[in-house]
């Protein structure tokens, strides 16, 4: 399905009005939403804060390809305080990033345009030797889940739920810790 700007947006990029991205990134010690300028911005019922320079996003392929990009969302110059006790299992949550504009007032035009809707996938740290720390989390988009194993094991009992009389699960706890010796027939 395809998306389309709103007069009002289509209008805004026509009058060449300050383009502003705006990211939101579902995190489990809390969701960020970040703007790509100074200062805090209220947008769509929330306080977004700025990143100016400090906040970057992998360049967005907008294709009709049937393809895996991976996307990666960065913030340099986080406390190192805080990043030692950030829970890093960010995998499966949204991260979703909007084309707005600026009115003259400072607010963002009405119906900002999503370029982005990811699932993000892991979240890892860097320090340089002057200490700045950087947080980057990365995102995919498209079939990904296609490309990727199951994080799931099946087990006897969820064998059980599926084919009542099929036992067979039943011995491959047995089998875990067996020494076997393969040998040429």
């Amino acid at each position: 399905m395809a998306r389309l700007l709103s007069e009002g947006m289509a209008q805004a990029l026509r009058d060449r009005k300050p383009l502003v991205l705006l990211a939101e990134i579902e995190h489990p010690d809390g969701t960020a939403r970040m703007w790509t300028g100074v200062g805090p911005l209220f947008w769509n019922g929330y306080v977004w804060t700025g990143t100016s320079q400090l906040g970057t996003i992998t360049p967005i392929k907008n294709t009709s390809d049937l393809i895996i990009q991976e996307i990666k969302f960065t913030l340099v110059g986080a406390d190192p305080e805080v990043v030692a006790t950030l829970n890093d299992n960010v995998r499966n949550r949204s991260g979703n990033v909007w084309l707005g504009c600026l009115e003259d007032n400072g607010t963002v035009v009405p119906d900002a345009f999503q370029v982005v809707d990811a699932t993000l996938d892991y979240q890892s740290f860097s320090a340089s030797e002057d200490g700045t720390v950087a947080v980057t989390i990365a995102a995919r988009t498209g079939f990904y889940t296609l490309d990727r194993a199951l994080d799931e094991a099946w087990t006897s009992e969820e064998h059980r739920l599926e084919y009542p009389d099929d036992s067979g699960f039943d011995l491959i706890s047995g089998l875990q810790n067996q020494t076997l010796q393969w040998t040429q027939s």
